[in-house]
């Protein structure tokens, strides 16, 4: 069995880690050598993820095709699937991950719950008494493709900022998605992974916590009732029917005043799952593999009464980074540490840490300490206090 990866970014490090306990051979995409995953990996091509050639290369050298971002060349993938290529999750799913827009417009026609929305194509002229009228103030303004962690995302609270914005996006030819701002209770995400036989699972849904728009945390249980996690799973099933998934998807979500809202869409592992490496019975990355592959899924359960995953930051100019700092992370009791070998810089995603323990506020304090220890800043608006 031969998986390639389009990408070669953490998401594909830890997919090459699942890989190799099954005895599945990778062969990575990536952009450099020096990627985290290509580090690795044993076999690497080099090419980019919109580049035609290199993706045939790919295709042509393994089983199935799979991805570690959306990033990607939508019509490229296309074309290799009529070839008879096989490419999981396929081109025609992947475009609801690609563009937000799309996206969105599924949700609507669904009856699926999210924010009130407009899109715009790129020659298409603002209305600011329109939108102002139909959405609102402030306003969220995304990228319809080529944003993730924040980017390509800007809230805006006067109609002349949101023509500038506005304005500044449709003149790199893309279209552009408007929408209220949600009154936010807490975020919360859920992941689905399913065969091409249809057989799914579900991973409990849990809470996240989002600082300028990227993951800090996750904790495993929320604090949301239980009515709640089992829509937010029901809301994952359907969309992954809706779009006939293969693989595994991320169904972010927002607890809001009006109920569930479906924020985003990422068909392939993601930082939410993050915690099932040691948390679950099966990993989200080991599930996604056996999914592309059609193999029976793993099941998906909670191994511990509580979990919390803690992403890994990089410090101040001049600070230690993790390979410096690592004995002190792991003297902290039942911390397991995951790193990217990527090299540290103020803000960059160097790494995470989960804990299981017996209550998910010991489990968080701990995932903090080691993260700290890790050289991460602790924000002051997620309220942990650690040594």
């Amino acid at each position: 069995m031969r998986v390639g990866i389009v990408g070669a970014g953490q998401l594909a490090r830890m997919l090459l880690e699942a890989a190799s306990a099954l005895g599945i051979e990778v062969v990575l995409l990536a952009e450099s050598d020096e990627d985290a995953a290509a580090l690795s990996a044993a076999r690497v091509l080099l090419g980019a993820p919109s580049d035609p050639e290199a993706l045939s290369a790919l295709a042509r050298a393994v089983d199935v095709v799979t991805f570690d971002h959306e990033l990607v060349n939508l019509d490229a993938l296309a074309a290799l699937e009529a070839e008879g290529h096989v490419i999981r999750p396929s081109p025609a799913a992947l475009l609801y991950a690609v563009d937000k827009a799309e996206m969105r417009l599924l949700c609507a026609r669904e009856g699926l719950p999210g924010a009130r929305s407009m899109v715009l194509s790129p020659d298409e002229t603002f209305d600011a008494a329109r939108v102002l009228e139909e959405l609102g103030l402030p306003l969220v303004i995304k990228t319809a493709r080529g944003g993730y962690d924040g980017r390509g995302v800007f809230v805006v609270d006067d109609m002349t900022a949101a023509e500038r914005v506005i304005h500044g996006i449709q003149a790199t030819g893309t279209a552009v998605l408007l929408e209220e701002r949600a009154s936010i209770i807490r975020e919360l995400a859920c992941l689905v992974v399913r065969r091409p036989n249809g057989e799914m699972e579900t991973w409990e849904t849990v809470e996240t916590a989002q600082l300028e728009g990227v993951c800090r945390e996750v904790l495993v249980p929320g604090t949301f009732d239980e009515a709640l996690a089992t829509e937010a799973s029901g809301l994952a099933r359907r969309v992954a029917e809706l779009i006939g998934l293969v693989g595994i998807m991320a169904v972010e979500l927002f607890e809001t005043t009006q109920g569930l809202a479906i924020n985003e869409l990422a068909l392939r592992p993601h930082n939410s799952g993050h915690w099932t490496q040691d948390g679950s019975i099966t990993s989200q990355f080991e599930n996604h593999l056996r999914a592309v592959l059609d193999l029976p899924l793993g099941q998906t359960a909670r191994r511990a009464p509580a979990v919390a995953m803690v992403n890994v930051f990089g410090g101040p100019p001049g600070t230690p980074g993790p390979e410096e700092l690592l004995g002190h992370a792991l003297e902290v009791p039942g911390a397991h540490l995951h790193l990217y070998a990527k090299a540290p810089r103020p803000g960059r995603k160097l790494g995470h840490v989960t804990v299981t323990g017996d209550n998910v506020g010991e489990a968080r304090r701990l995932a903090w300490h080691a993260a700290s220890a890790l050289g991460t800043p602790v924000p002051e608006e997620i309220g942990v206090k650690v040594p």
